[in-house]
């Protein structure tokens, strides 16, 4: 058995960043397809205008989620450590695969 005694805040920073910002992106990829349907079945220049504003909120605000999970997770990695320190870390039981 083994324990997990700190993590690395920086660390889950940066990969907590990276990884709600593609879940983000992967959603809005979703709401992009519908949004070229939409043009596609009614276009007219206040709906690109329309649309275009929804995609650079879109991308505004995939940045912003992600930075404030980012945020949470380092932040919650600093708790870690000092919980862990004082209590014990998380214990993992590993085992080699043959």
């Amino acid at each position: 058995m083994m324990e997990v005694k700190s993590v690395a805040p920086k660390s889950l920073f940066k990969v907590g960043f990276f990884f709600y910002l593609a879940m983000m992106l992967v959603v809005g990829l979703v709401g992009l397809v519908f949004l070229v349907f939409n043009l596609a079945t009614n276009y007219s220049s206040a709906a690109l205008t329309g649309a275009l504003g929804a995609i650079a909120v879109y991308v505004g605000m995939a940045l912003f989620y992600a930075l404030v999970a980012a945020v949470f997770l380092g932040v919650s990695g600093v708790l870690y450590n000092k919980i862990a320190k004082r209590f014990g870390g998380i214990k993992v039981e590993t085992e080699e695969i043959k």
